[in-house]
């Protein structure tokens, strides 16, 4: 009876049915989510080792590119999720597979640069890609943190030249690549740089001209001088 038991395993194993790359990428999506404020999860060698070798199985035994794909990403999210010397060797690790494979793979790349937003996956990216969206999308996620510092405080010399290198960039020879949201660059930036350096306090606020509810036309200029709420809303 053992002995039939064990023939029964070996069969499963040998048709690729004891294993359920699917299942399991599934399965530690759902832990991954759940313990992700867990600060002793991320120092767990055995947990994310675990995890990242069955993904990194699952990866391997894919019967196709978006099965493959989706293990090598959420092993990324693991490797950045950790905080263990293996975690920081799987990254570079699943990185080079996800370039080896798909680098010129403009939407495979766009949920790479989502899901590992470090300056080294940018470079990697960046020295790997051929597609100009591609190239796009790291700009932006380089100029984004530079943005991001300064709601914090004043940007450096530096750090404030690059940022300026990088809007040109955007605004010039890529200004036509579209982002995840399918917007142009440009449009993207120009509306920044206006943000930036128009609706900010102390400056004269932008023109709104329209109907208000009894549609009646009126321009925001129109009330110069004197107090205005400007409630903003809309029904779509």
């Amino acid at each position: 009876m053992l002995s039939k038991l064990f023939l029964g395993w070996v069969s499963a194993a040998a048709l690729g049915l004891g294993f359920d790359g699917a299942a399991d990428v599934a399965r530690i999506r759902e832990e991954l989510r759940k313990k992700q404020q867990d600060a002793a999860a991320r120092a767990d060698a055995a947990l994310t080792g675990d995890w990242l070798d069955t993904l990194w199985k699952a990866a391997g035994e894919a019967k196709d590119d978006d099965a493959r794909c989706a293990a090598l990403l959420l092993a990324m999210q693991v490797a950045e999720f950790g905080s263990t010397d293996a975690c920081k060797e799987w990254r570079g690790k699943v990185r080079d597979e996800l370039l080896a494979r798909y680098a010129d793979d403009a939407k495979r790349m766009g949920d790479l640069l989502r899901v590992s937003f470090t300056p080294q996956t940018r470079e990697a990216v960046l020295a790997r890609t051929t597609l100009k969206s591609v190239k796009a999308m790291c700009l932006w996620g380089e100029a984004s943190g530079y943005l991001a510092t300064m709601r914090r405080e004043k940007l450096g010399e530096e750090a404030q030249k690059r940022l300026d290198e990088l809007m040109a960039l955007l605004r010039g020879e890529y200004k036509d690549e579209l982002d995840s949201k399918g917007r142009r660059f440009g449009d993207v930036v120009e509306g920044k740089l206006r943000q930036m350096n128009d609706l900010v306090v102390g400056k004269l606020a932008p023109e709104i001209d329209g109907k208000d509810l009894d549609d009646a036309p009126f321009k925001l200029s129109d009330y110069r001088g004197k107090i205005v709420v400007l409630d903003f809303w809309g029904n779509w």
